[in-house]
């Protein structure tokens, strides 16, 4: 390992609470791990700025262990890619590979990480390392929840799914993806800016809030009276509430995410009139009862580019501040990444 420096960069949270206001230090002097039995040092090229790692640092996201137990001082970052470029006694996967780590606690955004090569999922060359970095959290979500929508829902007598938040990274991707599946997506963004684009990249209808009262007489006009059959939901409140009320007898709501900090609200009559689904979904425990083939599922479909991540901006650990006023930015059109080793 003479080639590895002994010290690194490394993003930690020092602090739970707004990320713009102090809670975040760049460590420069971080010791730079040993791999031990079974396990690879990987040098990281480029990690995420996710939504959740925005709760990460807040304080409120309960994937990550040293929040629940409200224990900060640890690096922050859940997903990205990078090389291995040292192996521990017993580990199989060679110097070189290009990898995405899988880590349990958090720990992308630093130079080198050790992790279980078992824990590694190694990248195909025909992905390059800016889509290799979002292959968890996003695509899997995506997958995830159109598994759960065609296994629950008549989507052959009604295909329309109705999405929020359709302009980030997650409902870019789901529109490709649901394309492909033959269904047919109406998406709600805030402003029109990114309407145009979206119907570019396969949505068949988009709804702008700034423009449409009343959501759910919009989704049952495009739909012939029907209703969206499952309405996929990021944003929770007004929003989430406005398409609960868009489903279709027997539809399915699955709320992954909440940007207003507000709840959904239900009609009790939509439960037992429409008797409608309403349901959650978190990715973290989707993926555990999943084979390790999706990976390379994902993989395919974005060599195929049938389910490609765009990228907004990358940024140096040095830049962390830039990065996170970039991710609050309205109408982003990808993913802020950290380009770890530049």
């Amino acid at each position: 390992m003479s080639s590895i420096p002994s010290k690194q960069k490394a993003l930690e949270i020092a602090s739970f609470g707004d990320p713009l206001k102090g809670c975040l230090r760049l460590n420069t002097d971080a010791p730079v791990p040993q791999p031990g039995k079974d396990q690879v040092l990987v040098k990281m090229r480029y990690s995420c700025l996710n939504p959740a790692d925005v709760f990460t640092v807040m304080g409120v996201y309960p994937g990550v262990p040293a929040v629940v137990e409200n224990k900060p001082g640890f690096v922050g970052g859940m997903e990205g890619m990078g090389v291995v470029v040292a192996q521990g006694e017993g580990a199989s996967l060679k110097v070189g590979t290009r990898v995405v780590p899988l880590l349990p606690n958090a720990g992308a955004w630093q130079q080198y990480v050790v992790v279980d090569a078992a824990r590694c999922v190694p990248v195909p060359d025909g992905v390059e390392d800016k889509a290799a970095a979002q292959l968890v959290v996003n695509p899997l979500t995506v997958i995830g929840m159109l598994d759960e929508v065609e296994r629950h829902t008549a989507v052959k007598d009604n295909p329309w799914i109705v999405q929020t938040a359709a302009n980030s990274t997650l409902g870019r991707m789901l529109i490709q993806a649901a394309k492909g599946r033959g269904l047919r997506t109406i998406n709600v963004v805030r402003s029109a800016a990114t309407r145009d684009e979206l119907k570019k990249l396969g949505a068949d209808e988009v709804i702008v809030l700034a423009e449409e009262k009343d959501v759910p007489k919009r989704v049952h006009h495009i739909t012939g009276g029907k209703g969206a059959i499952a309405a996929l939901d990021a944003v929770g409140g007004e929003v989430g509430t406005a398409v609960v009320a868009s489903l279709a007898p027997k539809g399915l709501f699955l709320g992954y995410g909440l940007q207003s900090g507000q709840p959904t609200q239900v009609n009790n009559s939509d439960l037992f009139v429409k008797e409608i689904t309403v349901r959650g979904f978190w990715v973290a425990k989707w993926i555990a009862h999943q084979q390790a083939s999706v990976f390379q599922d994902v993989f395919k479909m974005m060599e195929q580019k049938h389910m490609y991540p765009q990228v907004e901006k990358e940024y140096t650990l040095d830049q962390y501040q830039e990065a996170f006023r970039a991710q609050f930015k309205p109408d982003r059109r990808g993913k802020i990444l950290f380009h770890v080793d530049a």
